[in-house]
C-alpha cells in the first residue's frame, strides 16, 4: 500500500479539550485524528467550521426548496472522515512536556465592566514531533492522495497549517511517498498509536530493552452529527509487547510495516 509519510513537529501545540475549562483549557496529548484532518484540509484549501457556519446560516435564511442543503460536517471533515492515518509520537518515551500559558485576552466583550480584562490559562504542549502517515486507501475520494502528496511534497499550502491554534504553526519536512508492507507474522510490538482493547503481554518483553513506558488516551477519532461533537476513543503508545490474541480481524488489516516499523492505522 502507498502513504505518504512526513515530520510534523512545532515549537508549541494546543489541541483543545472542551470538557474543563473553569480553571484553565487543557490539551490532550497528541495531535488527534480531527485535528490532523484539519491541518490537511487546511493546506488543500478545504473548508473549516466558520465555512460551515455561513454556508449553514445562507441555508436557514433562504425561503426556497431549492436553496443550499445544510452542512452536517466541515468540509475538512466531510470529505478526509474515512481516511487512514498513523501517528508516531517522538519525545521522551511518547510524552512531550506540558505547561500553563497565562495571557490576557483584551478584546472588548472579554472584559468586564470596570474596564478588568480576562486572564486566559492553556496548557500547550512543548516541542511536539510526530511522524505521520497517511494512507492511499479506498476512504479517500478519488484523486486525493496525490493532490495531497502534490501538496506536501512541494511545501504548498492554501491555508497556513498549524498545531490546534494559529499561534502554533506546524513544521512540516521530510515528506516522501513511500510503499508499505503487510507483516508476514504477528507483529510483536507495535510503534504508533493503536487502539486501546488491543492488550499487552502480561510478562511480555519491551522494546529494545528500554524504560518501559505505557501512555492511554481518550482522544477524538470521529465527529458526531448533532453538534459535530467529538467521539473518543481509548488509544495507546507503548513499549510493551502486545497479546497477539487480542488483535481482532479489523486490526489485522490496519496493520502495515515501514521497514522495521509497525504502523496501526486509526
Amino acid at each position: 500500500m502507498r502513504a505518504i509519510r512526513f515530520e510534523l513537529r512545532g515549537e508549541t501545540a494546543f489541541f483543545k479539550k472542551p470538557d474543563v475549562n473553569s480553571y484553565a483549557y487543557f490539551t490532550y496529548s497528541h495531535i488527534h485524528k480531527i485535528a490532523l484532518f484539519g491541518l490537511l484540509g487546511a493546506i488543500i484549501g478545504l473548508g473549516g467550521y466558520a465555512q460551515q457556519y455561513e454556508k449553514n446560516n445562507a441555508s436557514s435564511a433562504s425561503k426556497k426548496s431549492s436553496g443550499p442543503s445544510l452542512a452536517i460536517y466541515p468540509e475538512f471533515y466531510e470529505v478526509l472522515r474515512y481516511a487512514w492515518v498513523s501517528i508516531v509520537p517522538h519525545g521522551d518515551r511518547g510524552y512531550f512536556a506540558k505547561k500553563i500559558q497565562i495571557f490576557n485576552n483584551t478584546v472588548g466583550y472579554a472584559s468586564n465592566e470596570e474596564g478588568g480584562v480576562l486572564n486566559v490559562r492553556e496548557q500547550w504542549l512543548e516541542h511536539p514531533h510526530w511522524t505521520i502517515y497517511i494512507a492511499d486507501h479506498n476512504g479517500l475520494p478519488p484523486g486525493l492522495f496525490d493532490k495531497l502528496a502534490d501538496y506536501l511534497l512541494h511545501s504548498k499550502a492554501e491555508y497556513m497549517p498549524y498545531l490546534g491554534k494559529n499561534d502554533h504553526p506546524a513544521s512540516i519536512t521530510r515528506t516522501a511517498v513511500i510503499n508499505l508492507d503487510k507483516p508476514q507474522d504477528k507483529p510483536q510490538f507495535i510503534d504508533s498509536l493503536r487502539a486501546g482493547h488491543i492488550a499487552s503481554e502480561t510478562y511480555g518483553e519491551i522494546k529494545n530493552r528500554q524504560m518501559q513506558s505505557y501512555f492511554k488516551e481518550y482522544l477524538p477519532v470521529a465527529l458526531n452529527e448533532v453538534n459535530n461533537g467529538y467521539i473518543l476513543e481509548q488509544l495507546v503508545f507503548t513499549n510493551h509487547e502486545i497479546d497477539p490474541d487480542s488483535l481482532l480481524d479489523r486490526d489485522k488489516e490496519r496493520l502495515f510495516l515501514d521497514g522495521e516499523r509497525v504502523l496501526y492505522f486509526i
